[in-house]
């Protein structure tokens, strides 16, 4: 299991000797390159992949239709990558999923762990996601098993990457547009709307230069404010346009109670710059 040692923590009261020892030391390490995740190379029907191999996901995944297709943009922010943040994180992800499979989605996830961008070979965001059966029945329990697997998915992806001692949202966000015409550029695709899923506690402490960095930030919306104008106005973020944003993974880790605050306060300042549809 590895965490996002931050120093973040600093700013309100350690909650015991051992969490002052984890924090005293600055961290001098080197952030390794991620090796490439899953592959999809064929597997079993249905998410039931070969021992030898990884899931198969083109078994879920259909011709664009002519009116083309959405696209869900996975984002995550990996601070933690044990089992238990994996599966929180695939159970928040699960219910787009759901709805990527019953009517159909282009699928492209990008994450970061304070080191270089990550991308799945699965979701590449190059091909439209579905499960569609002549039989009521049979599609519904298909799509069930298919979502699921899906999920395992990214479970995997999460627990795969090896986490830096510094990072934040902000690379994720500031390329929320580059992944979306980097898709619309594909031979073949047809985007229509876009919804960005962005997994983070957006607690950052990638650096000063870094706009998100939250590292001797109090909690109150004036400084949430401020660092998220600083965002915008020197271009570390910018406007998602028409994408659908939504964080998800927000107060959802180990933060305490003023690191809760602050992340809140975060989120609406985003959500009110970000995009006109946000949450």
């Amino acid at each position: 299991m590895t965490h996002r040692l931050s120093l973040r923590r600093a700013l309100w009261p350690p909650r015991g000797a051992a969490l002052v020892r984890r924090l005293a030391p600055l961290i001098a390490v080197s952030l390794l390159v991620v090796p490439a995740l899953t592959a999809c190379d064929p597997g079993g029907l249905l998410g039931t992949a070969k021992a030898s191999g990884p899931l198969d996901c083109k078994i879920y995944q259909e011709k664009t239709p002519k009116d083309g297709a959405p696209l869900l943009l996975v984002l995550l922010d990996v601070t933690d990558n044990s089992a238990a943040t994996a599966t929180r994180v695939a159970s928040r992800v699960q219910p787009y999923l759901d709805a990527a499979l019953r009517d159909g989605s282009y699928i492209r996830l990008v994450a970061t762990a304070g080191g270089p961008m990550i991308y799945s070979d699965c979701f590449h965001g190059d091909r439209m996601f579905q499960v569609k059966r002549r039989n009521s029945a049979r599609e519904e329990k298909d799509r069930a098993a298919a979502s699921k697997a899906l999920g395992t998915e990214i479970s995997q992806v999460v627990q795969s990457t090896k986490v830096g001692p510094t990072g934040s949202a902000t690379p994720l966000l500031a390329g929320i547009n580059d992944e979306v015409a980097t898709v619309r550029a594909t031979p073949g695709v047809k985007a229509t709307a876009v919804t960005a899923l962005v997994w983070s506690d957006l607690l950052g402490t990638g650096g000063q230069a870094d706009c998100l960095n939250v590292d001797g930030k109090t909690a109150s919306v004036t400084i949430a404010e401020a660092v998220v104008k600083r965002c915008f106005e020197t271009g570390q973020i910018r406007s998602a346009g028409a994408t659908r944003v939504r964080f998800i993974g927000v107060n959802e880790g180990s933060a305490d109670r003023p690191q809760q605050e602050l992340a809140r306060y975060l989120k609406g300042e985003l959500c009110r710059r970000i995009s006109s549809d946000c949450d």
